[in-house]
């Protein structure tokens, strides 16, 4: 059987920044997390030359105080030594949307003018390749076929490491560290995550009725270095080498023979596809549009489930009858919080964020 490949390109990048943040920043995202701290939730941030939005949470993570967070990316800030001033993680539906370069010289271009007091040192600490394909009918046992080359190989084939959905199969995990792969049903995630824009990247060549199965390659900084990587440009401009190594070097799907030596196995023919897959990141135009879409959906579900819950409590049976009846009793609850439905209305607005994303003129996205 030969494999379908539906898209291929970067799902995952991060880009860590060193260098001088200005005092005047430092001063604005301490009053946004303290602002945060006393609302108890994230509050909006916006930088005033590129107008970029983020929501600071009250919390930091990992070792960086200021957490900013956005559709596009994560960007995270702080003082210590231990790490770079700045860690920016970028969103799979920012990478989509803008395609991989656009969207780092966008972020190189935020912190260069809002954030940093000279040029920062801006270097990729992880890139995940990846490609979607049809094709594979993947089972448990298959997991010992695959060779895999690692300074450690403990657990790779492990059973802790295959990741399943009751009793159906949905992948492999293999490494750790600098280097790991997963080998997954990409489908069956779509289903728990509710990644709604990807069947569109996948387009017609997708077969409904069968799952797309996802191969990537985690790579981060140490290893990036052994292949002397160190730039976002450098990164990016190499992302087919990474590939050829992981399916190539550090990762093969072989037939097993009565040798004992398992690289000496014959590789597995639909491997030498995977081996043969161009990577090629795509871009669609139709990811904010998707995205607002599962937003809305959401929201909705939530609110039928909350107003059909009161009416039930209250014995009333239909919609509007309950909509006239629920209105005082919201209006009360917010004046005695010293809050208006038109304030809080306006204070969703303003945390309200989107991807970016380049807009069609002749698409559904046109203004």
């Amino acid at each position: 059987m030969a494999l379908t490949l539906l898209a291929s390109g970067v799902d995952t990048l991060h880009l860590s920044a060193r260098g001088e943040v200005r005092n005047e920043v430092w001063e604005a995202v301490e009053a946004a997390k303290q602002r945060a701290q006393t609302a108890e939730e994230p509050v909006a941030f916006d930088f005033p030359v590129t107008a970029q939005a983020f929501l600071v949470k009250p919390h930091g993570l990992r070792g960086y105080s200021y957490w900013l967070t956005s559709p596009d990316f994560e960007l995270m800030l702080g003082r210590s030594d231990r790490f770079p001033a700045a860690l920016a993680q970028l969103h799979s539906a920012y990478l989509h949307s803008m395609g991989p370069e656009w969207a780092v010289d966008l972020v190189a271009q935020l912190l260069r003018l809002e954030v940093f007091a000279g040029p920062p040192d801006l270097v990729v600490s992880r890139v995940d390749v990846y490609a979607d394909t049809q094709g594979w009918e993947l089972e448990l046992a298959d997991l010992d076929r695959f060779v895999c080359r690692a300074r450690v190989r403990r657990g790779f084939v492990e059973r802790d490491h295959v990741f399943k959905s009751g009793r159906r199969l949905t992948g492999f995990m293999f490494g750790r560290g600098a280097m790991a792969a997963r080998l997954y049903d990409k489908t069956a995630e779509i289903g728990r995550r509710g990644v709604s824009w990807l069947p569109d990247l996948w387009g017609q060549e997708r077969a409904e009725d069968r799952p797309v199965w996802r191969l990537e390659f985690q790579v981060r900084r140490d290893a990036l270095a052994e292949f002397q990587l160190r730039t976002a440009g450098e990164v990016l401009a190499s992302v087919q080498d990474l590939w050829r190594y992981g399916t190539v070097d550090w990762l093969t799907l072989r037939v097993p023979t009565a040798d004992r030596r398992e690289r000496r196995w014959p590789l597995d023919p639909l491997w030498r596809e995977v081996q043969a897959v161009i990577i090629a990141p795509s871009v669609s135009g139709v990811v904010r549009r998707r995205l607002l879409q599962a937003t809305e959906e959401r929201i909705v579900q939530g609110l039928q489930g909350h107003v059909t819950s009161w009416a039930a409590l209250r014995g009333r049976r239909h919609l509007h009858g309950t909509l006239e009846a629920v209105r005082p009793i919201l209006e009360r609850y917010l004046a005695s919080r010293g809050r208006t439905f038109t304030g809080e209305v306006e204070r969703k607005r303003a945390r309200l964020m989107s991807v970016t994303a380049f807009v069609d003129e002749d698409g559904p996205d046109a203004a």
